[in-house]
């Protein structure tokens, strides 16, 4: 039988779902029956996962759906520091008991936008489908005294490796956010501040730089002692200041702000 005629048959719907998480780097397959299922010679496991019902609607939400799993799989503990370095998306597929491969549906493609973990030691997983996208507006250029670029990207030229620097992780402070590595001191105190530090796909902003030691924006799942890793230098987005785009990497022809805005608004404070 196809599957529109078992979803629609009043008794003879036996259905399930698989679940397709995937970054970057990393896949994982997982099921709500009550059993393991191969589909397209790949295994889903069995965990426990439920979800909210799928809508069509023109609210800023319509569309997304809430994913329920146990905040101690791999999945949800992306979510304990930080968003995923790397986009986790999401694909559901719905089909029968009894029936073949090729009458399985996809349901449901999207990516996962947060996560939220409740007091019943469950993660709540926002999902938003793919054509969440074409209702978002086009970024415009601002008239604003920071540079509209980001560091490294095709607008600013530099080329990030030019800027790097290999290290080793030395130490992990309590608060898993400070981060003693010895290269860092091969630069100036705040050469790293506003940069990144990297371990493959993953990456933090460095939000201090004094000698060997070095301030997290947020904790790096995974991270620990011993671990190569990769820091680039900070931009703070100015023209001219210490860790600007002309003084420290004369780069100011590529600069895309208006340092030179005046700081008073003339219409609600007046020229005087």
């Amino acid at each position: 039988m196809s599957y529109w005629s078992r979803e629609s048959s009043v008794y003879g719907g036996q259905p399930f779902e698989l679940y397709l998480f995937e970054t970057e780097t990393e896949t994982w397959r997982l099921t709500s029956a009550d059993r393991e299922i191969t589909h397209d010679g790949a295994e889903y496991s069995r965990e426990a996962l439920s979800r909210t019902n799928t809508t069509q609607n023109a609210e800023v939400k319509g569309g997304h759906i809430t994913v329920t799993l146990p905040a101690a799989h791999p999945v949800a503990q992306l979510f304990v520091a930080f968003i995923p370095q790397t986009p986790l998306s999401l694909v559901i597929y719905r089909g029968h008991e009894g029936e073949t491969d090729d009458t399985v549906v996809t349901h449901f493609t999207g990516r996962v936008l947060s996560g939220r973990f409740t007091t019943a030691d469950t993660c709540e997983l926002d999902c938003a489908p793919d054509t969440d996208l074409l209702r978002r507006p086009l970024a415009s250029t601002c008239f604003q005294r920071p540079c509209n670029r980001m560091l490294f990207d095709d607008g600013c030229t530099l080329a990030s490796a030019a800027w790097a620097v290999t290290g080793t992780v030395l130490a992990i402070g309590d608060d898993q956010v400070t981060i003693t590595i010895a290269e860092a001191a091969t630069q100036p105190d705040g050469w790293f501040a506003t940069g990144t530090l990297e371990k493959g796909v993953e990456g933090r902003m460095v939000t201090a730089h004094v000698g060997t030691s070095l301030t997290l924006l947020n904790p790096m799942n995974g991270l620990a002692v011993g671990d190569a890793v990769t820091l680039y230098a900070g931009c703070d987005r100015t023209y001219s200041g210490a860790n600007g785009c002309d003084t420290k990497f004369s780069n100011g022809p590529n600069f895309m702000g208006w340092e030179w805005i005046p700081g008073q608004n003339p219409f609600s404070g007046g020229v005087g």
